[in-house]
């Protein structure tokens, strides 16, 4: 009897852990960005469009630029509606900018808008 008792033991314990183990984590959330201009003048408007994965609806995306080797937040965001966003910027500095949207530890990947 002592055997069978441990005999389920062991087995119980390895389902335990193999169902513990086998546990697939969530995907991280991604977000994507897109300018419906790479070059515009001083002054002039940009539409960023993007896509989510993973963030919840209602979440509030915001839009950074790059300074230096930091990300500086601007005060332009837009909630996240049906897994997409969109939001708007007037440029007031020319140069080569480097912009991405982030939410939380959600953060897209750069894109570049030359203002002349």
């Amino acid at each position: 009897m002592n055997v069978r008792i441990a005999a389920v033991s062991v087995v119980s314990a390895a389902l335990v852990a193999v169902g513990t183990t086998a546990a697939v984590a969530a995907p991280a959330p991604s977000i994507t960005l897109k300018a419906n201009h790479a070059a515009v003048k001083l002054g002039d408007v940009v539409t960023f469009t993007g896509k989510t994965a993973g963030l919840k609806e209602g979440s509030k995306v915001t839009l950074q630029v790059k300074t230096g080797k930091t990300w500086k937040s601007l005060p332009v965001t837009a909630k996240v509606n049906h897994s997409a966003y969109k939001l708007t910027d007037k440029f007031q500095k020319k140069g080569v900018q480097v912009l991405r949207v982030k939410d939380g530890a959600a953060v897209s990947k750069g894109v570049t808008v030359t203002v002349r």
